[in-house]
């Protein structure tokens, strides 16, 4: 059947009108099928759906009326243009067939040139409902489509947003790719500003000893022309090598098509994404590279907020153990008592963290914190009068009053910090160790007394550490105690002086405590009582 010629269906009971309709619409340019029972006919328009149904309202088996009634509770489109012939004269059958779906109902004796110029009329609302249809289907599956990318891109912007580091940026790139394109080979490139290069630092679809070797110049080849001028390129053919295979100027694009697009921060160029190798083998869409370049500024951005992120970390490390330094570099004994402190901090913490108890809290990122937090944890010291910070002996009742006002005057100087910032982990974990580093498990700490798990977990163990690191260290009013003294000292305080699971813990890693104060130590031996040891 020519899809093009209008598809007409007669069911009538009359041969004679069914014989001339046939011819009549046939010589007006339609391709007309027959139909005799109302069965076969229902039938047939719900399997081959003609254009126009011209139906006899007495038909057997089944009447006209109830055909137009059936087929109009099935069709799921715009309804199916149904024509109804009658030999009845009342006018409630015609109200009958109208009122069953029927879209126009003509009476017996009838011209066949009003039946053909009536089906043209049909058959050209019939075209029209088509096109529509088409057109809706059309609508519905671009906005299914546009939805489902912009489902994609803000699922891939959200996953972005909990991105810490390049390596976790990369492989959401890759996936996201992947799954927008279908592609089996991409790239990413990194400029190299030392050497003003371009290297791969993630390829997916290329051999893994190529991709350590890949190494562009910026100012040559495609790569090297997105990046140098900032425009995405779009290519649907490679060029031939002289041996005839085909290829691009560098082993990094193997196929076509290929899309190469920059990633750019808008404060930085930072390299290119290259994507390439369709399944398919088609061209990329307008669609598919704007969702590309979508995914390479979006990463661009979360890159160049991962490396300042990075930057600004060790500008607070560096700014948080300078200030932990300014009270030691009051007492010109402490030496390097801040790094000790904060690498005995990191040290214990890891292994506290392999305790189930302390899984969800000692996590990766309360490591990290705790090892920056911990200089701080005397900085109210700078506050304390030089005679007794650097008093030989031991101090008297009223100037270890004094000498314990170090811990408020570290929490208030830490809360002012709080109160311009607003909730920063990092700072209020230095306020807990400041405030609270001399608690003590049993309740017989200050400045407030704090018992137990009352006591931060960072606080409990920035105790330990600081107190194994004035045991063992040489003071002006002490001398130095011998490492395996002191593990046997703070074994003995546990459940007293410290919590019971972080001594285990620190049993478990005292070797490695030892190798650190062996590596920065200052001093000489004799052992003190702990009492005074740890009162400061």
């Amino acid at each position: 059947m020519n899809p093009n010629t209008g598809h007409i269906l007669i069911a009538d009971t009359d041969p004679q009108l069914t014989s001339m309709l046939r011819a009549h619409l046939a010589n007006s340019g339609f391709s007309v099928n027959v139909c005799e029972s109302g069965n076969d006919c229902h039938q047939y328009i719900l399997e081959r759906k003609p254009d126009v149904a011209i139906l006899d309202a007495d038909l057997p088996d089944m009447g006209g009326i109830e055909i137009v009634r059936r087929v109009h509770g099935t069709e799921q489109q715009a309804p199916l243009p149904l024509f109804m012939l009658t030999g009845h004269g009342e006018h409630n059958d015609v109200i009958l067939g109208l009122g069953a779906g029927a879209q126009d109902y003509v009476r017996k004796p009838c011209d066949l040139t009003e039946i053909t110029a009536r089906v043209h009329a049909m058959y050209r609302l019939r075209v029209a409902q088509r096109a529509m249809e088409s057109k809706n289907s059309t609508l519905a599956n671009e906005v299914t489509h546009k939805s489902s990318r912009l489902e994609m891109l803000y699922r891939f912007g959200r996953e972005l947003n909990d991105a810490r580091d390049a390596e976790t940026i990369y492989d959401l790139v890759v996936r996201t790719v992947q799954g927008a394109t279908g592609c089996k080979r991409i790239s990413i490139m990194r400029h190299d500003a030392q050497a003003d290069r371009l290297v791969c630092v993630r390829a997916v679809g290329i051999d893994p000893k190529i991709a350590e070797q890949l190494s562009v110049d910026p100012a040559s080849g495609i790569a090297g022309q997105v990046f140098k001028t900032g425009n995405t390129v779009v290519a649907r053919a490679m060029s031939s090598d002289k041996n005839g295979n085909k290829r691009y100027d560098s082993d990094s694009f193997l196929s076509t098509p290929l899309v190469s697009t920059y990633l750019n921060s808008n404060e930085q160029r930072l390299g290119v994404l290259n994507v390439t190798d369709k399944p398919d083998g088609s061209p990329f869409t307008p669609d598919e590279i704007e969702v590309l370049s979508s995914i390479a500024v979006s990463a661009a951005i979360a890159l160049h907020n991962a490396e300042q992120r990075v930057s600004l970390k060790h500008s607070i490390r560096a700014l948080l153990l300078t200030v932990g330094r300014l009270s030691e570099y009051r007492d010109e004994e402490t030496g390097l008592h801040v790094e000790r402190v904060r690498d005995y901090a990191r040290v214990l913490a890891r292994q506290l963290a392999t305790n189930p108890k302390y899984a969800d809290v000692v996590t990766p990122e309360f490591i990290e914190d705790l090892h920056q937090a911990a200089p701080l944890h005397d900085l109210g010291k700078v506050a304390i009068p030089d005679e007794i910070l650097n008093k030989p002996g031991k101090l008297t009742d009223e100037e270890f009053q004094i000498m314990k006002t170090h811990t408020t005057i570290g929490r208030h100087t830490l809360s002012l910090a709080l109160e311009e910032t607003g909730s920063v982990p990092l700072l209020q974990m230095c306020l807990d160790i400041a405030y609270c580093h001399h608690e003590r498990w049993d309740g017989r700490g200050y400045p407030r007394g704090l018992s137990g798990t009352d006591i931060p977990v960072a606080a409990r163990i920035i105790g330990l550490v600081d107190a194994y690191d004035a045991i063992t260290s040489q003071r002006c009013y002490k001398a130095a105690v011998p490492h395996g003294k002191t593990v046997d000292i703070i074994r003995n305080e546990s459940g007293k002086h410290f919590d019971p699971d972080i001594v285990t813990a620190f049993l478990e890693v005292a070797d490695e405590f030892d190798r650190i104060r062996a590596a920065k130590t200052d001093g000489s031996h004799e052992i003190p009582q702990f009492a005074q040891i740890v009162a400061r």
